[in-house]
């Protein structure tokens, strides 16, 4: 594996700590407007950096472009917490894998290309992988619906994210746009906040650790995730090993949940190994979806 998928990689168990973490957060009392705010504030922080490597000209007649792709990220992000708020990490964050998925088939319909006998392949096993994760809860007479039609529109979203950096990004100057994005993200946030009435982000003592150290490994992913597509050539090897968050969750689920105060795996029973199937089916159409796109830019 080249040494700078080592970025993603740590990205994507960063990610998946993060949400564990996040939970945590919200059992303990943190509302999800608290964390929600926290985070978008350090996910636009942390990309202050990346204005001292922009080596191109920044095109700033087009500034409306980072804009809208802000935007569509703080909607995606406000899905996203719903969904962990309602559902569980072990449900939400390998569902939200699927958001290559989208991408790959975006760029095929917007590139007026058919698509192939693969990605529909990706397409049918994304929905049959959803369904066997769901399976058991529907059975036990538990309604997870409202989660993953949530879970399945903010990945929707950050795929046209992604599509969207991935037409502008460049001719804008990357890492300006990057920039400018999260800076939207952060000044949205800030709106809502205001529109709340200002709630409280006073934190008690035993919250502290928990929301801050969620907002931080969000927004310390989000930077890994960055540089790696801002500073080496591809973006459809980082997509693919970053998509191994949801095995990541359910593993850190079982291996530290009990510390992290998380006992999905052991609350939910088979429901939990029924999820564990539908995340393998899952990652195989992502990696099908992927690979697809990969070929198809090869050849052309």
């Amino acid at each position: 594996m080249p040494y700078y998928l080592s970025l993603p990689l740590a990205a994507a168990v960063i990610y998946s700590l993060g949400s564990i973490v996040i939970k945590r957060a919200l059992k303990e009392g943190i509302t999800m407007d608290q964390s929600f705010h926290l985070t978008n504030l350090v996910v636009g922080l942390v990309f202050l950096p990346l204005l001292f490597f922009e080596k191109s000209a920044v095109n700033w007649s087009e500034v409306w472009r980072p804009l809208v792709m802000g935007g569509m990220f703080f909607t995606g992000n406000w899905l996203t917490f719903v969904a962990i708020k309602r559902g569980d990490v072990s449900l939400v964050t390998p569902i939200m894998g699927t958001k290559v998925v989208f991408v790959a088939i975006g760029l095929v319909f917007l590139t007026e290309r058919s698509p192939s006998s693969a990605l529909w392949l990706a397409a049918i096993l994304t929905p049959v992988g959803i369904l066997v994760m769901s399976v058991a809860d529907f059975r036990n007479g538990h309604h997870f619906l409202f989660t993953i039609v949530v879970t399945l529109a903010s990945a929707a979203v950050f795929g046209v994210c992604d599509v969207l950096v991935n037409w502008w990004a460049e001719d804008f100057g990357a890492m300006t746009f990057l920039v400018v994005g999260s800076i939207t993200v952060s000044f949205l946030s800030f709106i809502m906040w205001l529109l709340q009435g200002r709630p409280s982000m006073k934190f008690e003592k035993s919250q502290r650790n928990w929301v801050w150290g969620g907002a931080g490994l969000i927004g310390l992913q989000a930077i890994a995730i960055g540089v790696a597509l801002g500073f080496f050539d591809d973006a459809t090897g980082v997509n693919v090993v970053y998509a191994s968050r949801g095995l990541w969750v359910i593993l850190l689920v079982v291996v530290f949940g009990s510390k992290l105060g998380n006992s999905e795996h052991r609350k939910h029973g088979g429901a939990f190994l029924w999820r564990v199937t539908g995340t393998v089916i899952l990652t195989v159409a992502i990696v099908i979806a992927v690979i697809d796109r990969a070929n198809a830019i090869t050849l052309t």
